[in-house]
């Protein structure tokens, strides 16, 4: 599938900015149709093999450039139910990279240069979202310790509590990234996303990105779904157990029953720089703006940062030193 413009063939895109679809070639505005492939790995516009693997939904055609959407990666059973279009475009993700690391003095000169930005992508990242009625139980000691001085002497007073505390969770729709390529740690950190601005997958949103489908099922990780529950159910409980200087449980369980499991697309800007034959990635929540990245060092910025400090205190020793035979 490809979405193409009725006014001049051009390839028309999902532009984040005005959230309308826009035509590369002439700039005109919701002027798309859409072109069916005879070969779902072939591009319409000319024709190009498109380089694809198991779970490539969406693609850019490596030969003429037109954004290519793969059928049978987005109906059933590949289809997602849910997507999260983009808010930020490219030009705003550039800028979101250049205002968290301009404070950076050891950064090579080429880190976000225009050649290197080319390699800044935007990426419909598959998740599965876990909804749980979750039932918890926890009962244990809780533990208060009273000190007091009376004269010399130190008196310690420790008191043992009987807790128990019993609480229902409504959980909706908790995330787990379903895409292999992607670190899962990486994934967890571009959370929270804005659950108020999914909508119904629809295919338009998906051109000008890369997608790609699940690449693992629901029952695969449903036990992540159930960790980040677990931990979430724990805090909870916690909040409402102040006042003790140490819990000791006897008995803590959590019961997840599910009722809903959705298969979503969320939407994340990667940019790949490589430095010394090394890669270094950098995350752009493309809702909401979070960046995630660590950057590499210019070994030549730091050595003549070092060589001019050096030879400030150099010229200094020698300042007071002239000063002193002059004294």
């Amino acid at each position: 599938m490809q979405f193409k413009c009725v006014n001049c063939g051009g390839n028309v895109v999902y532009d984040p900015k005005s959230g309308n679809m826009i035509c590369v070639s002439c700039n005109s505005v919701n002027s798309e149709e859409i072109v069916k492939q005879e070969d779902s790995y072939t591009c319409p516009a000319c024709g190009g093999a498109l380089k694809v693997n198991d779970f490539t939904s969406a693609t850019r055609c490596e030969y003429c450039g037109a954004y290519n959407i793969i059928d049978e990666k987005i109906t059933y059973p590949y289809g997602p139910d849910l997507v999260l279009p983009f808010r930020f475009s490219k030009e705003q993700a550039t800028e979101l990279l250049r205002k968290e690391f301009k404070d950076e003095l050891f950064c090579p000169n080429d880190f976000l240069s225009q050649r290197t930005l080319e390699d800044l992508k935007g990426n419909y990242v598959p998740f599965w979202l876990y909804s749980y009625d979750t039932h918890a139980v926890w009962s244990g000691i809780g533990t208060k310790v009273r000190k007091w001085r009376s004269g010399d002497i130190e008196y310690t007073e420790i008191s043992e509590y009987n807790v128990y505390r019993e609480m229902d969770i409504d959980f909706k729709r908790i995330p787990v990234d379903a895409s292999i390529p992607m670190p899962d740690q990486i994934m967890d950190l571009m959370e929270p996303y804005e659950y108020k601005d999914l909508e119904a997958f629809q295919p338009k949103y998906l051109s000008g990105f890369q997608g790609e489908t699940y690449n693992q099922t629901p029952v695969e990780l449903e036990k992540r779904a159930k960790s980040k529950a677990d931990m979430d159910t724990e805090a909870w409980l916690n909040s409402t157990m102040t006042g003790y200087n140490s819990l000791r449980p006897s008995q803590k369980q959590f019961t997840h029953q599910p009722n809903a499991r959705e298969f979503a697309m969320m939407p994340v800007w990667k940019y790949v720089y490589r430095y010394h034959n090394t890669n270094f990635e950098y995350y752009i929540n493309g809702q909401t703006g979070k960046v995630y990245g660590k950057l590499p060092k210019s070994t030549s910025k730091i050595f003549f940062a070092g060589g001019t400090l050096f030879a400030g205190i150099l010229l200094l020793l020698k300042v007071l030193q002239f000063v002193v035979e002059v004294l």
